[in-house]
């Protein structure tokens, strides 16, 4: 069994006060306690392993909570090390126009902010186009999501539209995939780690650019 803490311990030994562990708890950042009674808790050792990783992130890398949740929720706890934190999100975070004025957006200020309806969201969500971190929690980057299909239905375009191109483009996230372990054979960790962000990186360049130049030529086939 997991040895086990009382919050006097965690607080000494990582360095923050209770109100900040329990504050941590609340965004989902670490794992709920063992309760033996209503007054009672008991937190896992893994607090201790965790908790230092967070602050390492906010005080060396200035990372909002939002963006470290969203570290955790794909890395999980167990595996949650400032290496493979660092990694995560240089490869896959650090690309996106984040902002630091929120940790999150709970249900009602996302619905206000992004100028859709209660039901479009669920719609997004049940579409797999939109997904927020744990229980009705936003972050900006699921905010340039619902911006994005706001433009585009007010020009009429559906959910299902999307629907469509999207199912294309997790069958192809599944052959990159496919890709990345062909070529990662043989790799150390540091280099599992370069090839993966090297093809994130080029990858979504050279797709950008195909995509764009495809659409040229169909608008000039179009017009001849």
């Amino acid at each position: 069994m997991e040895e086990q803490f009382r919050m006097n311990e965690i607080t000494k030994n990582t360095g923050i006060n209770k109100s900040t562990v329990l504050y941590y708890l609340s965004l989902g950042l670490l794992p709920d306690p063992i309760r033996t009674s209503k007054n009672m808790a008991y937190y896992p050792a893994i607090y201790l392993d965790i908790i230092p990783v967070i602050r390492y992130l906010q005080e060396k890398m200035h990372l909002p909570l939002g963006i470290i949740k969203q570290l955790i929720d794909n890395i999980g706890f167990q595996r949650f090390t400032t290496e493979n934190a660092i990694h995560y999100y240089e490869t896959f975070l650090s690309p996106l126009k984040q902002k630091e004025d929120h940790v999150f957006y709970n249900s009602k200020e996302f619905i206000n902010i992004s100028n859709l309806e209660s039901h479009e969201i669920r719609q997004l969500e049940n579409s797999e186009l939109l997904f927020p971190s744990g229980s009705e929690l936003y972050c900006n980057e699921d905010l340039l999501v619902a911006n994005a299909f706001k433009k585009l239905k007010d020009y009429g375009i559906t959910v299902s539209d999307i629907k469509k191109l999207a199912d294309k483009t997790e069958t192809l996230a599944y052959e990159i995939h496919e890709l990345y372990h062909k070529y990662a054979k043989g790799l150390d960790s540091e280099e599992e780690q370069e090839l993966t962000k090297a093809m994130r990186k080029e990858l979504e360049t050279i797709f950008g650019y195909l995509i764009n130049k495809y659409m040229q030529l169909i608008y000039k086939e179009e017009n001849e």
